[in-house]
Formats: structure tokens, C-alpha cells, sequence
């Protein structure tokens, strides 16, 4: 595999292909689709390498144990260290920036069938926010600590205890949630109006850049004129709306790709969404661009969109 090539893995392609892991014993996945990790150092995934983003399907609860990292999850980025919990929510796409030498994690990947519906729920909230990273205390870590080794202790008990297994996990996410609130009413939000449009421009961004990519379309779902939001998104971010746009779309298209190219025959990955893949990438060789313009908007024929790859 090629350094730096970005990749997508989903739950069912780790569940099926056991060559991804180096030893399973440190991983548990089954047919309920939920998956944890208990030491991902020790469990050796082949697939990981930092400045590689990748497509993560289902969502996630992260344990970060020991080091300090960079991850960037949704194009946001954020500093992770020990005692820190990471929610991710379901299809995201993330890239590690960098990590230390020691750095070392647990995960929980509990996919939406699975877990009961929970009403403001702290994975609703994960949704809004592109992802939330907690910095846990002492008393906040152990309790942590002790749902993580619970449940990895009950899923290895046979018969499979799948009530009791879910109900762990809404307990874990419900003591995270009153982390989360207790975190928020202590620090005063520090979060501008601005701040908060360019967050919420990012969550349309990773929801609709593969088939929206023009400035009126985001300025006409949050209710602001173009230039508005131009404004705010420069002044905020030092970027302007084309180029985050551009930036999303140029990860999910190789994603996509490469995605293909080393899964091939283990995900059924849509026709179309390669077929734009190939064309988005075949337009960005071409195409310059500035802080006005963005990536054309490109009518994919009928012979494109019979595109299977070699």
C-alpha cells in the first residue's frame, strides 16, 4: 500500500477481512454489528497511517489511554491526549495528522441498529458539532474506565448477553453526556455567532460537497446571503466557502478510489459515487482554482456513469 493514500474501511469490511489485524484477540467484533477494540497497539491494524483520511461508516467512542495526537474529524481538527474521550458520529470522515510514538487508544463502534433510540443523547449532539472531544478528571476517568473493561469483560461471556451489552453502552453514553453538560456550564461558551455559523457550514459541507459545491446553495440553507457567508467563513477559518468545499470533496473522492483499489471484492461500493469519483478527480488535474471559483459543476453523462473500474 502507497504512503499517504487515503483510504475507507468500514465495519463490515474489518468484520470480513482478518487479514486487516494482526491479532484478533485484542478486538471484538460479531454478526450484531458492534464492534471494541481494547488495545489498538497491541491489536495492530495494518491499515492505519497518519496524513491518511479515511471514511469511518459507523460512529465511534474513543478512550484515548496514553500520548497525545492530532486528528481532524469532519475537517475540524483537534488535539487529543491521555484522558480524553473523542464521540465521532457515523460516516465521518477522519485523518490522523500526527501522533507520538506511545500513543494508545481503546473504541467502542456501536452502529446505529444496534443501540436503542435515544432522545438528546450525547451522539445527537456528537452530529451538530462534527464530533466532541471531553477531557475527563481523575474521579471522570476511572468511572470510564470501568464501563470499557465491564463491557469488554460481559461480550466475551457466552451466551452473548446483547440487553445488557446495549444498556452498558446507553449508560456509558448517558454518563458522558453529564460530562459533557457539566464541562458546559462550568466554561462559558465560547463559541461566537460566527464561530457557530462556520461550524454549522461545515456539517452541511461533509453532508452535500459530493453533490452541492456552489456558494449560493450553503448561504440559502443557512438562511444568509452569499456574501454573508463568504465573509464569515474567511474571517473565521482564513479560508474561504469554495476552498473548505474543494477540500471535501477532494478527501471523499479519493477515498472512494481507494477504497476500491484495496477493497475490491469485500465492500459493494456504489457505481455511482465511484463514477463521480473518477470524474471529480479527472476535473481537479485540470482545474486551477481561486478563492472564488471552486470545482465546476460537473454533469456526469450516462457512459461515466456506467464507470466499473479496472
Amino acid at each position: 500500500m502507497e504512503k499517504n493514500k487515503p483510504i475507507s474501511v468500514a465495519f463490515e469490511d474489518i468484520r470480513n477481512n482478518p487479514d486487516f489485524i494482526e491479532h484478533s484477540e485484542y478486538r471484538f467484533i460479531n454478526d450484531d454489528y458492534l464492534g471494541m477494540v481494547i488495545s489498538f497497539q497491541a491489536m495492530g491494524f495494518r491499515l492505519f497511517r497518519t496524513q491518511q483520511p479515511y471514511r469511518a461508516k459507523e460512529g465511534r467512542i474513543v478512550r484515548i489511554m496514553q500520548g497525545k495526537g492530532r486528528i481532524s474529524i469532519n475537517l475540524i481538527e483537534y488535539e487529543a491526549t491521555a484522558h480524553d474521550i473523542i464521540i465521532i458520529p457515523d460516516n465521518s470522515l477522519i485523518e490522523i495528522s500526527e501522533v507520538s510514538p506511545d500513543y494508545e487508544f481503546q473504541v467502542i463502534m456501536p452502529t446505529a441498529n444496534f443501540l436503542p433510540v435515544l432522545q438528546n443523547s450525547i451522539l445527537s449532539e456528537a452530529y451538530t458539532r462534527n464530533g466532541i472531544r471531553l477531557s475527563c478528571n481523575n474521579e471522570e476517568w476511572a468511572h470510564i474506565s470501568s464501563f470499557f473493561s465491564l463491557l469488554w469483560n460481559i461480550l466475551h461471556c457466552l451466551p452473548y448477553r446483547r440487553g445488557a451489552v446495549q444498556h452498558l453502552i446507553v449508560s456509558l453514553l448517558y454518563n458522558l453526556k453529564y460530562i459533557h453538560e457539566h464541562t458546559c456550564k462550568s466554561t462559558p461558551s465560547r463559541l461566537s455567532r460566527q464561530e457557530e455559523l462556520f461550524r454549522r457550514f461545515i456539517a452541511l459541507v461533509n453532508q452535500h460537497s459530493k453533490h452541492e459545491r456552489s456558494v449560493n446553495f450553503y448561504a440559502d440553507k443557512l438562511c444568509l446571503t452569499p456574501h454573508y457567508l463568504s465573509s464569515v467563513i474567511r474571517e473565521t477559518s482564513g479560508q474561504t466557502v469554495m476552498q473548505w468545499i474543494n477540500q471535501a470533496v477532494i478527501l471523499e473522492a479519493k477515498v472512494l478510489l481507494k477504497h476500491r483499489n484495496l477493497l475490491t471484492g469485500v465492500s459493494n461500493i456504489r457505481r455511482t459515487e465511484l463514477s463521480q469519483s473518477v470524474v471529480l478527480l479527472e476535473v481537479l488535474q485540470t482545474y486551477d482554482g481561486d478563492d472564488t471559483g471552486g470545482i465546476p459543476e460537473t454533469n456526469l453523462t450516462s457512459k461515466q456513469l456506467s464507470y466499473t473500474g479496472a
